[in-house]
């Protein structure tokens, strides 16, 4: 070989030892497999750079010289490889001490041998050549410790990797085919070369060295070490197919050349495209099926990662149901990777730095609550890449990654892969070791980091799909309990859910059917809520239950409403108010007495202005009977009296004496008449100016004429009590014509009616606006006395009829009382109407 050309590869071997060295140094100082690789390094490193000096000399003495001093290097290569060995992969002695300790003897006995005539007995130095050497018997021991050290080292290294798993496995047999392909080299030139005085090939040897220094140091450093069988595999594929390939080159050659003989340049051109177009067909797919074959006969431990990321893709999107879904993937994944221990872990969605057990395949853990992972979860939110605990360690450590790998081993997990979806991170995926000890693979990697999103989404999913199947049992617990009736019914008017409540008040009611089947009220109110596209609120109707009996009820509705805003439909909310009416009934009847009261205190005054009267004219009858005036004036005043009486009393009967309900035409201006005259002697008393300002025309309404007296008497008998302590005041009752929405009247559709409002205005000292919302509400009164349930029994009766009452007060100013009812139909005046007073 050149000498320049040795040179140059010796400085290149010498370079590439010191920067594996320094590398693998400072990838991690404090392994102690890495500090004995290092001194590895330099040994080798300086061991090349004397060989150059060899090769370099110009005088036999310096050529001894140089010879002495590389030997001296050499010597302790066996010594400081052994070790290296020893202590490789596990950071701990694994060897024969003796051994080690013959071998650094061994390395001062043959330094002292350099200095004897039995190391070198003769250089020769060509022109332009690098020394010939004739070696003696020491060189020969150093082959001997060579050898013994290379024997005590594969032996050490083949006991360790029957005994090792995962990473240190194929660490060590990296370290294997480096040794082997270097000493094989390495003794050929310079060690049986020189036994053999064949050449002087010692330049060589330190080039060989820089091959098993990279697998050593690529053993070390990396972590997804290539799989020495994949390898083999792949040399045996390539092989096949570079020996197919030109096979099929030289045998289209051959034919076309046979088929053509004489075609000249055109049968060239067309061998070569037949050629070529054969090889461009059969190449890849038998490279394919060669790979496959290889690999399933060969390496039977290896799958398909496609055929694994296509399987559990297809799993996450089939199932929704989360057990199933991760039981089905644990299995896969088990029979495919051969990992028994399988777990999820979502964050909890209240403590984010806590990781929940959602499935194992471990019995009794689902629901753990894991420790305070936040470090964890934070750094996957920033590292997204699946996590490998070995990979942590192997590599330099960190106080970062120190952690992490607490933080995996807590959860007994070897392979920690994130699970991301459209939200954010939901979870781990963590693996325990592979029954065949083996790493996880880069292959495998790839696979976790194909499965993680589609399985992250399908988790996601799956968590919705439980909160809709929640959310939907938990509201058909709601709709089956609830003892209001509930219908719904999507936008072409089929009915599509409703609740047993329903069926108590309407009967049998079944899904498909249409709206139009049901009683005409509800198919009314759903019909007029899609057309109108709003709700209805406290509509109230009275319904024919299943057995012919009536059913007061309350009826509401709301629209249904779809993705974008559209509407699906309508629902109809049914409110039985058997039992309210009854207590309404009651209430009203204690309030018609409690208003009886306080009529018939003011009817004793009313009486007994004539009663004294008719006591006068009693007494003065025995002593002024013969006088014709007297007697005269008796037969006017009396009876006139007694008559007086008799309308007062008849009055205060008629209100007292309860009737049937009755609803008819009724005329309010006639009953407000009517009971302003019954309250007469109570705002004179009070001194309270009543004023009325009606229309011409009369006001007819359709109600019952007992409970609308009632309505009038309760309103009127507030605004006396609220002028009373002024000793002064006006009651205005004003009432004219107007179109509203009223909310019903159980018989009319919810369209803008016709209707009369009746105002009742007092300057009293009027209401505080926190007690304003109350008013109606039973039992409420802000009177020293009273039950308050007058305002209620109003609004229940004012409801009745199908009309609204609503009220405005100014502290110090006074109230007004609004009362609507739906005027009678055919009655609605046409001109412009004239007030009177």
């Amino acid at each position: 070989m050149n000498l320049a050309v040795s040179t140059f590869l010796l400085l290149v071997s010498a370079a590439l030892s010191c920067a594996l060295g320094g590398i693998v140094i400072f990838r991690n100082p404090w392994k102690r497999t890495h500090r004995q690789f290092a001194i590895l390094s330099l040994n080798l490193m300086l061991w090349s750079l004397g060989v150059v000096m060899i090769i370099h000399s110009r005088t036999g003495a310096e050529a001894l010289f140089w010879l002495r001093t590389t030997f001296i290097i050499a010597s302790f290569l066996p010594a400081t490889f052994y070790h290296f060995i020893v202590f490789f992969p596990h950071q701990r002695f694994e060897g024969l001490r003796p051994v080690l300790a013959l071998l650094y003897a061994g390395a001062f006995v043959q330094i002292a041998g350099t200095f004897t005539p039995w190391y070198v007995q003769s250089i020769t130095l060509p022109p332009g050549k690098a020394p010939l050497v004739v070696y003696g018997p020491v060189f020969l021991a150093y082959s001997f410790w060579v050898l013994l050290s290379m024997a005590f080292s594969f032996s050490d290294l083949i006991i360790k990797r029957g005994k090792a798993t995962g990473i240190e496995r194929r660490q060590i047999e990296h370290v294997l085919i480096g040794i082997f392909l270097t000493t094989t080299f390495a003794s050929a030139t310079n060690i049986l070369a020189p036994a053999l005085k064949i050449g002087s090939l010692e330049a060589y040897g330190p080039i060989f060295t820089v091959v098993m220094m990279g697998f050593l140091a690529y053993a070390m450093i990396r972590y997804h070490l290539l799989d020495i069988w994949l390898l083999v595999s792949r040399t045996t594929i390539y092989a096949i197919v570079t020996v197919f390939v030109i096979a099929t080159f030289l045998g289209t050659v051959s034919v076309v050349h046979w088929v053509f003989s004489s075609g000249g340049r055109a049968g060239n051109l067309l061998t070569t495209v037949l050629a070529a177009l054969i090889i461009a067909l059969v190449l890849q797919p038998l490279k394919e099926r060669l790979q496959l074959f290889v690999e399933r006969t060969v390496i039977k431990r290896r799958y398909d990662t496609n055929a694994l990321c296509a399987r559990i893709t297809q799993i996450a999107a089939k199932m929704v149901r989360l057990d199933a879904l991760l039981d089905a993937i644990a299995r896969d994944i088990h029979a495919t990777m051969g990992v028994d221990i399988i777990r999820l872990l979502l964050i909890d969605g209240k403590d984010p730095g806590v990781l929940v057990t959602e499935f194992s395949t471990r019995p009794g853990e689902t629901k753990n609550r894991n420790g305070d992972h936040a470090i964890l979860i934070s750094y996957l939110k920033q590292n997204p890449a699946p996590l490998i605990l070995k990979k942590l360690l192997h590599e330099r450590c960190t106080p970062e990654t120190m952690r992490i790998a607490r933080h995996l081993a807590e959860l007994d997990a070897f392979a920690c892969i994130p699970l991301w979806s459209s939200s954010g991170l939901v979870g781990i995926l963590t693996l325990g070791e592979k029954n065949s000890g083996d790493i996880y693979s880069a292959d495998d990697i790839l696979v976790f980091e194909t499965i993680a999103g589609p399985l992250g989404t399908a988790i996601e999913n799956a968590q919705l799909y439980f909160k809709v199947e929640n959310v939907k049992m938990h509201l058909e617990r709601i709709l089956a309990n609830m003892p209001s009736g509930v219908v719904a019914a999507d936008a072409s008017g089929i009915v599509t859910h409703f609740n047993a409540g329903a069926v108590e008040m309407l009967g049998p009611v079944r899904t498909g059917q249409s709206i139009d089947e049901l009683p005409a009220e509800i198919a009314g109110v759903l019909r007029q809520t899609m057309a109108d596209v709003r709700g209805v609120g406290d509509f109230e109707t009275v319904l024919t239950g299943p057995g012919g009996e009536t059913i007061p009820v309350v009826v509401s509705s709301s629209c249904l409403e779809g993705p974008g805003g559209s509407h699906d439909g309508a629902l109809v909310m049914i409110h039985n108010q058997t039992q309210i009416k009854r207590l309404e009934q009651n209430v009203k009847r204690a309030d018609r007495l409690s208003s009886i009261g306080t009529l018939a205190a003011g009817m004793a005054h009313e009486v007994k202005n004539p009663l004294v009267s008719i006591k006068t004219f009693t007494q003065l009858l025995p002593s002024r009977f013969d006088d014709a005036d007297f007697r005269r004036t008796f037969s006017e005043v009396v009876p006139h009296e007694v008559e007086r009486i008799d309308a007062i009393v008849s009055r205060l009967l008629n209100f007292a004496r309860p009737k049937p309900v009755d609803f008819s035409r009724q005329d309010l201006r006639r009953i407000v008449e009517h009971v302003l005259a019954l309250v007469e002697n109570q705002t004179h008393k009070a001194g309270i100016e009543v004023r009325v300002e009606f229309p011409e025309e009369s006001l007819p309404v359709y109600g019952d004429e007992q409970q609308l007296h009632q309505v009038f008497l309760n309103l009127f008998l507030n605004a006396i009590d609220a002028m009373r302590a002024a000793g002064e005041g006006c009651l205005c009752v004003q009432a004219r014509f107007d179109r509203a929405r009223l909310r019903g009247n159980g018989h009319t559709s919810f369209l803008e009616t016709d209707c009369v409002r009746v105002t009742v205005s007092d300057t009293g000292a009027g209401i505080l606006p926190e007690h304003v919302e109350h008013l109606f509400t039973p039992f409420f009164t802000t009177k020293a006395e009273g039950c308050g349930l007058g305002l209620s029994v109003v609004h229940g009766i004012v409801s009745e009829h199908g009309g609204e009452i609503d009220v405005t007060s100014t502290p110090g100013a006074g109230t007004t009382f609004t009362v609507t009812f739906p005027l009678l139909p055919g009655a609605v005046a046409t001109q412009p109407l004239e007030l009177q007073t």
